[in-house]
């Protein structure tokens, strides 16, 4: 028996988010049913089957991670032939992992959020300067409770880095954590590119992330998920092997389906990057 860590790209259109339901189109619930069918494992909890992140509904992700133990060794090229044949779920990396790895604990993950400048044009006041201005504010530990969706988790987090990468027709917010809050990056960008249109009480940002704020609610609808890409969780000491056929496959995907903006070719440089730098 084995256990292996696998990357997987995907694109949340057409999928009710990532977590498995029941009668209903989920990208887990995709990924646990080919792996059943090519019998690597007989069921999620039988062979410890494990997500590391489980995006909304419509989210993107060029490397969200799942693991599970199985007899058989992996194939990337076995397992996508069984996942749908539109390539909106492609397996592109896997690690063989110690039997207790767990996806969920990875050293920091990071989240692209992108906006065409277009947008920014037409539903925002907000220039460039000002967005990386206020962006700048929420880096460093604070209490995010006004910028999520709240549940049971205590709402203080470590933000390492948001910076805001400006191209030639579009803007790309890059967010780099441990961990993040529901709604977390999507209400961020949300009061960024709003801040123009708040009142002087909501513009001051350092009090808002204060835990003893007077301020009860912003009343501002999170960012759409269309524009949210999970690019990585990285893990210390892991080697991936890498399908070659399979990362191109992704980047013609990410180009054509998710970047549907005009003059794509450098946020496609930059998936490049990412998948260079993989090795």
């Amino acid at each position: 028996m084995k256990r292996y860590a696998v990357r997987v790209f995907y694109e949340g259109k057409g999928y009710y988010g990532y977590q498995r339901q029941l009668e209903k189109r989920t990208i887990e619930g995709t990924i646990i049913q080919a792996l059943e069918e090519i019998k690597y494992i007989n069921s999620p909890e039988e062979n410890n089957f494990r997500s590391a992140s489980r995006t909304d509904k419509d989210v993107n992700a060029i490397g969200n991670v799942f693991s599970f133990n199985s007899e058989k060794n992996i194939i990337l090229e076995e397992l996508n032939s069984v996942l749908p044949k539109d390539k909106t779920i492609a397996c592109w990396g896997y690690s063989e992992v110690e039997m207790d790895f767990s996806p969920k604990y990875s050293m920091w993950k990071k989240y692209w959020y992108i906006i065409s400048k277009e947008f920014l044009e037409t539903n925002s006041s907000m220039t460039v300067d000002k967005i990386k201005a206020v962006s700048s504010l929420f880096r460093g530990e604070h209490d995010f409770s006004l910028f999520c969706r709240k549940d049971h988790r205590k709402t203080t987090r470590k933000l390492d880095k948001l910076i805001v990468i400006e191209q030639e027709n579009r803007i790309i917010f890059e967010f780099l954590a441990n961990s993040f809050l529901w709604e977390q990056i999507r209400r961020i960008t949300s009061y960024i590119l709003n801040f123009d249109t708040l009142s002087k009480e909501l513009q001051n940002t350092k009090k808002l992330l204060q835990t003893q704020t007077s301020v009860n609610a912003l009343n501002l609808e999170p960012a759409s998920p269309k524009q949210l890409v999970l690019v990585e969780h990285f893990y210390e000491n892991l080697s991936w092997l890498i399908s070659k056929r399979t990362k191109e496959s992704i980047l013609k995907k990410f180009e054509t389906e998710i970047l549907k903006l005009k003059q794509r070719e450098n946020l496609v440089n930059s998936a490049h990057k990412f998948f260079f730098d993989l090795g």
